[in-house]
């Protein structure tokens, strides 16, 4: 784990023009004073230990950006969020926290700046501001509230004439849909993110966006499209050194030719994906691979090591509130349990599977998770709990 994430404190304090010898003269307030020199003590003084964790490696910015918070100094409480750190993507601070998997964390920091900058004072930082908020929100399988805020970042973005952030926007939006099953109005968004990319020359746009729609494509079975898709937006991705693109494209190929039942393709580019989800510290990245990889040894009747890696995704997604992730390897380790013959246990996976698919509103998922809750009971032949869930799974279609 990296030890040297983020610039000198002291350096940071001269960004932000703070100057730790004249607080007296600049904040005669005592009140006020106390708070700018806490935010002193945080970025000066805080060292973490060499074995702390991502969150407690940056403690001392956040700290910081609490106090700057209490004394309402809204701009400089978003630019120390801004701060760039030294990590493989060199991303921002707010940045790597989504990266990083620290969705609810991330959470309580935006809705602290929510509503306190306006237009004036910094649309673009609105607009991504809504836009990651968005993403932390997906990353959690809310996808309904990260819709909300995809569409105001759109509207933002539409306003100021943000042709980058308007695109982005229309990506993540198509992703939620993608999430949500609703694959021909995700294809649509993402088309749309497209043609905009390739007008203003956004390179990582497009690459982005073709690597949406291949997996678009690839959720309504036209794997071709899909695997030309991907393949392009791999070739951006590598043309362009953007390695968290790259281990989706790679991830997302995987999934195409897993469907198609060339398993050690699927496995060459889900291991691909992993090691760099690994390198940039992608945690919900290296979650989905591990669950990948897990699926295709459940195809090849490997039971064992199907949920061995599974289990891995398991603890990643729960660690990280990954509710989309938990439910399908949850659904993933009952199936492997239940081609073992070990129908309880399968029965236990599935039910949890059952319950977060239908908060975050997955109707094919709870489909399948009913399909495979009838399944199991029949087998132990409780044949009423089996008629039981499969009359929900007839409704539930029947519904559509």
């Amino acid at each position: 784990m990296q030890n040297n994430l983020i610039p000198p404190g002291e350096l940071v304090l001269e960004k932000l023009g703070v100057n730790p010898h004249n607080l007296a003269a600049d904040f005669p307030n005592r009140e006020q004073r106390l708070q700018y020199r806490a935010v002193v003590q945080w970025l000066a003084d805080y060292k973490p230990k060499s074995d702390a964790s991502y969150l407690e490696k940056v403690r001392g910015y956040l700290e910081a950006f609490h106090h700057l918070c209490q004394v309402e100094d809204w701009i400089r409480s978003s630019k120390i969020i801004s701060t760039r750190l030294d990590t493989p993507t060199n991303k921002e601070l707010h940045d790597q926290l989504l990266l990083w998997g620290y969705y609810t964390e991330l959470i309580e920091l935006y809705n602290q700046l929510w509503g306190k900058l306006s237009l004036h004072q910094d649309a673009i930082f609105l607009a991504n501001l809504s836009n990651n908020l968005g993403n932390a929100y997906y990353g959690l399988g809310k996808c309904f509230p990260a819709i909300e805020y995809y569409q105001q970042s759109l509207s933002i973005a539409r306003a100021i004439g943000d042709r980058e952030t308007e695109g982005m926007a229309l990506g993540n939006l198509g992703n939620a849909y993608n999430s949500l099953e609703y694959y021909i109005k995700a294809i649509e968004y993402q088309e749309q993110s497209l043609s905009i990319a390739r007008k203003i020359g956004d390179r990582n746009g497009e690459g982005c966006a073709l690597g949406n729609l291949g997996n678009a494509y690839n959720s309504l079975g036209n794997y071709t499209q899909a695997i030309k898709y991907l393949e392009q937006s791999l070739a951006i991705a590598k043309s362009i050194g953007n390695r968290n693109g790259e281990g989706n494209a790679l991830g997302n190929l995987g999934k195409a030719y897993n469907s198609l039942e060339d398993y050690p393709q699927a496995i060459d580019y889900f291991q691909k994906s992993l090691s760099i989800a690994r390198e940039i510290d992608d945690r919900n990245g290296e979650g989905i691979s591990l669950g990948n990889i897990g699926l295709v040894y459940g195809l090849l009747k490997d039971y064992s090591q199907a949920i061995e890696y599974l289990e891995k995704s398991l603890i990643i997604s729960r660690e990280i509130g990954a509710r989309n992730s938990e439910g399908v390897a949850l659904s993933d380790i009952g199936f492997a349990y239940y081609c073992l013959g070990k129908y309880a246990e399968a029965i236990n996976y599935h039910q949890q599977s059952l319950t977060i698919v239908r908060e975050i509103g997955q109707r094919h998922a709870q489909e399948r998770a009913l399909l495979n809750l009838g399944r199991a009971f029949r087998a132990l032949r409780k044949y009423d709990k089996a008629i039981e869930y499969n009359q929900q799974h007839l409704a539930l279609i029947q519904s559509t």
